[in-house]
């Protein structure tokens, strides 16, 4: 029995290494070698803790791993570059990308306001387990002492932003909608402070007139520095 489950590894080893399939496969991203920092320390510790409680993603804490480790640097690099400023996530669900990142940074910021906003409604009708209970969030950041959450239960509109400071750092649009990311981008930014990063979680998977009229409107924007991740992720750093 052992032996055969040798044979097996060695096998399945050799069919990796002659037809060079990726090991790691996260969304949309595939690595051949198992990238250390991924899957090690606190951010390890944190992502599969709060993915394995995240239904939406159906307790899979290996599909989002690339996705959630972008969004936790690019908060961490509008914490670095602005001793103050808010935070703002559209999109909760179960809240797993802002549980992670507020776990990992409580220490390195103060009396940071962090503005969420979500009605916990499945709006589309779709059966992917959207997260309907605000208190699936609430309970994993009872323990966080620096960012202080304001809950607007509300989907993105002109009455939940007008709610929300003008001194953004770090944004995080994750609704899926693209007509309405689309509508109030434009108020977004200029609720951006410089250095503040904005992140469009959906971009790439919209249609390519929806990301045409995206990158038309952010080209014409000079303070605006755009990268697309493999991800499919939209990053937008201001610089003026």
């Amino acid at each position: 029995m052992v032996l055969n489950k040798i044979l097996l590894e060695k096998v399945k080893n050799y069919i990796w290494k002659k037809l060079r399939i990726p090991r790691n496969v996260y969304q949309n991203v595939h690595t051949e070698i198992k990238i250390h920092e991924y899957h090690s320390g606190k951010f390890d510790l944190y992502h599969n803790k709060f993915c394995l409680n995240d239904l939406h993603l159906n307790s899979n804490n290996q599909v989002t791993r690339f996705r959630n480790y972008m969004n936790s640097k690019y908060a961490e690099f509008a914490i670095r570059n602005n001793s103050t400023g808010s935070f703002l996530s559209v999109g909760i669900s179960y809240g797993t990308s802002l549980k992670l990142i507020t776990h990992l940074f409580d220490e390195k910021v103060n009396n940071t306001k962090y503005f969420l906003i979500d009605n916990y409604k499945n709006v589309d009708g779709s059966t992917h387990n959207y997260n309907n209970d605000i208190n699936n969030v609430k309970k994993d950041l009872n323990d966080i002492k620096n960012f202080k959450f304001n809950f607007i239960e509300d989907l993105l509109n002109q009455s939940s932003l007008d709610k929300v400071d003008n001194n953004l750092i770090f944004t995080h649009l994750n609704t899926g909608n693209y007509k309405i990311e689309f509508e109030f981008l434009p108020q977004i930014i200029n609720k951006t402070k410089t250095k503040g990063v904005i992140i469009i979680d959906n971009y790439g998977f919209w249609n390519k007139t929806e990301i045409n009229n995206i990158d038309e409107y952010i080209s014409k924007n000079s303070g605006l520095f755009k990268i697309v991740l493999p991800s499919l992720q939209c990053v937008l750093i201001k610089f003026d």
